[in-house]
This record gives C-alpha cells, sequence and structure tokens, in this order.
C-alpha cells in the first residue's frame, strides 16, 4: 500500500515537472517567432538557424525565457494570493480562541478531519484554513507543499452543508494535500490564464511591415497560436487527470468512514451550480481546476461517475 501511495506521488511530482518545461518551452517559442519578425528574417529556417546559433542575439527570446521562469517563481511563492484573489477572505487560525459560530464550526470541523487523519492541528504539516465569504457553493485546496498548503472553503458551502458534509468535503481537500496533487492543479490554473495573456499581447509586437518572407511566417504562426493555446491549455488541463478528483473522494470516504456525507455534500453544490450562474461573481480563473466540483469535464468526471464510483461500481 505504502509502495502504491509512494508511486502516486512520484508521478504526480513528474507531471508537475513536464508542465513547468512544457510552459518555459512555448515561452521560448514565441520568443523566439518575435525574434525572426524583430530581424526581419528572409526565411523562417534561416532566421532560426542564426538565432539558436547566436549570430543574432535573441534577446526576446532570452526575455521571454526569463519572464516564464519569473512567473514560475512569482506563482510558486505567491500562490495563495492568487489563488484567493478576487473574494473577501479570512484565515481561520486554530490559535484564534474566540470566532463567531460560522467560522468556529469550519475549524472544528476540520480539527476533527486532522485527528481523523493523524494531523496534528499544530504541526507544522497542518494546511492553512481559509473562509471565503462567496454566495457559490465550492472548496478547494492549493500550495507546493504540505508545509505551506492551504484549504479554503466557501460560506454558502460551510452554511449550506451539515456537519457530516461538511467534514467530508474538508476531508476531501486534506486528500489531495496529502496524494500531492495540488501543486500540478496549482500550476496548472495559475500558468494557464498567464500564458493566454502574455500570448494575446506579445503577438502584437514587432507586427510593423517587414518585408522578409520568414518573418512573416513568424508572423502568421503568432497569429495562429492566438488560437491554438486555448486548445493547449485544455490539453494541459486535461493532463491533470481526472483520476485525482477520484482518488480525493476516496480519501474523503475512508476518513469518514462512509461515502454518504461526500455524495450528499456534491449533490448539494451541484444543486447550487444548475440554479444560479455564478460567472460573473467568481471571477478568478486559476482555481477552476482546483474546485471540489466544476462543470468542466476535462478537469472534473462526471456528478454521476464521481457517486457511481464512491458507492464501489
Amino acid at each position: 500500500m505504502e509502495t502504491t501511495f509512494d508511486a502516486i506521488l512520484q508521478k504526480n511530482r513528474l507531471k508537475t515537472n513536464i508542465v513547468l518545461i512544457c510552459y518555459v518551452a512555448i515561452f521560448a517559442l514565441v520568443g523566439l517567432l518575435v525574434d525572426i519578425v524583430r530581424i526581419d528574417a528572409p526565411s523562417l529556417e534561416w532566421g532560426f538557424a542564426v538565432l539558436l546559433s547566436g549570430q543574432e542575439p535573441p534577446l526576446v527570446t532570452i526575455i521571454a525565457s526569463l519572464i516564464a521562469c519569473a512567473i514560475i517563481a512569482y506563482s510558486l511563492k505567491r500562490f495563495d494570493a492568487i489563488m484567493l484573489k478576487g473574494d473577501e477572505y479570512e484565515l481561520l487560525d486554530a490559535s484564534t480562541r474566540a470566532l463567531p459560530p460560522l467560522q468556529a464550526r469550519v475549524r472544528m470541523a476540520f480539527d476533527n478531519v486532522l485527528l481523523r487523519a493523524g494531523i496534528s492541528a499544530s504541526s507544522s504539516q497542518t494546511p492553512r484554513l481559509y473562509l471565503i465569504h462567496a454566495p457559490y457553493m465550492n472548496a478547494f485546496a492549493s500550495g507546493w507543499r504540505e508545509e505551506n498548503s492551504l484549504v479554503a472553503i466557501t460560506s454558502a458551502l460551510a452554511e449550506n452543508l451539515d456537519e457530516q458534509e461538511l467534514k467530508a468535503v474538508l476531508a476531501h481537500e486534506l486528500s489531495h494535500i496529502r496524494h500531492g496533487d495540488i501543486r500540478l492543479t496549482m500550476c496548472v490554473g495559475i500558468l494557464s490564464n498567464i500564458l493566454l495573456l502574455v500570448c494575446n499581447n506579445a503577438v502584437w509586437l514587432f507586427m510593423g511591415n517587414n518585408r522578409g518572407g520568414g518573418a512573416n511566417k513568424a508572423r502568421s504562426i503568432l497569429l495562429i497560436l492566438q488560437f491554438v493555446l486555448p486548445l493547449l491549455t485544455l490539453w494541459l488541463q486535461m493532463f491533470l487527470s481526472r483520476s485525482r478528483e477520484y482518488m480525493a473522494d476516496a480519501g474523503s470516504a475512508y476518513l469518514m468512514r462512509s461515502p454518504n456525507p461526500l455524495i450528499s455534500a456534491l449533490e448539494k453544490i451541484h444543486n447550487n451550480y444548475a440554479k444560479n450562474d455564478f460567472k460573473e461573481i467568481d471571477t478568478n480563473p486559476t482555481r477552476k481546476a482546483a474546485y471540489i466540483f466544476s462543470d468542466s469535464f476535462s478537469t472534473h468526471p462526471s456528478l454521476q461517475n464521481r457517486i457511481r464510483s464512491l458507492h464501489g461500481e
């Protein structure tokens, strides 16, 4: 059992590294194409040859690669601010004695789940717990390692779930952290959106009246990338593998000793989204892939399939 769990952790680390390498490579490719336009290359092949050989300094390529590394470093350092951005939120610290009723209820439920998982509330491995003041029902976990991880739950979810359902949701998020897939979700969630933003703006750099055939081809490729990159982003989200949700669901059922509380919670969340459109309210796209519930089948299995899996079907 331990060997299987270690293999899962190692696989998730490998996927994360692949995703990071892909992002740096894409930024470098965009930089190379802009450089080809900048030097007004007579052909695409000639442009790549002189830039990669150093005959012409690939200035934009170097800058784009450095920007990619800087974005990754910033995302890893400030992931909490990025993931929590867009809503009012508060930290529910275990050391705070006098919490309001709702906050105290969430904190007590989380401490109970930690106890079930054999984790001390005062341990360095304990994730930070946040309450997001929002009208939609959802929750997510994020972080690079267990030591700096966090679990966030919306006030609407906390208000509408009973004690067992609330614990089941928190157990699901804690399972994501224990399985080591939060760093992969975080990387894709943050970097996918930054990549699209950079490409949509970088494509207009050096778009003058170049005469070189290579420069014109590079310009055309940059324009095509505006439409291709959203598909690449979707592929990267699929790369997350929906199996991570099944695994977290199973982890919740294991800690709760029953799948029923999580099933009930998922049904309530599904109904909340079926009756309301929160697109104008939930405006932070970086955490979509990390949510416990999403209508995006690229990263999340359907509710029906999750219920069947929890029932062992």
